[in-house]
């Protein structure tokens, strides 16, 4: 039986986050960053330095320098060289709403969620859209229409 969410009460980011993300190290050659991204069907991943949260990159980022006659398609790239710019944290526990309109304001694809200074987990647009998805069919769904 489906649970109709609560309506009077803004959910968080850990409602809809993908927990313990996969993530890459920021010295990794970026073929190591499209195989972990292909073998987890995942968009965006955690760049780690020593152990500790650095950065993001996407597989957006990786396509951009992969492009035809992009001036760094004959070298060889690390996860570094595609890292400049500063990833969006947020907590675990702040309010969906306040993120989504950050994310839409900015255009930002993904936001790292942190929880007590540790990486805890994901969202991203794909993750945002598919949660507002689920809420409106709950929101819409008639009392006594459970699917079995």
């Amino acid at each position: 039986m489906r649970k109709i969410r609560d309506i009077h009460h803004m959910p968080t980011l850990a409602a809809l986050m993908t927990p313990f993300p996969y993530h890459i190290d920021i010295d990794s050659p970026i073929e190591a960053a499209e195989s972990l991204m292909e073998e987890h069907q995942v968009h965006h991943l955690p760049v780690t330095r020593d152990g500790d949260l650095e950065t993001i990159i996407s597989r957006g980022d990786i396509d951009r320098v992969q492009s035809p006659g992009h001036r760094l398609e004959e070298q060889q790239l690390y996860v570094r060289d595609l890292c400049a710019r500063r990833p969006y944290i947020a907590d675990i526990h702040d309010p969906l709403d306040r993120i989504l309109l950050a994310m839409a304001d900015t255009g930002i694809g993904s936001v790292l969620v942190m929880r007590e200074g540790e990486l805890a987990g994901i969202v991203t647009v794909t993750d945002a859209l598919r949660f507002c998805s689920e809420y409106l069919t709950d929101l819409t769904q008639k009392p006594g229409d459970d699917i079995a």
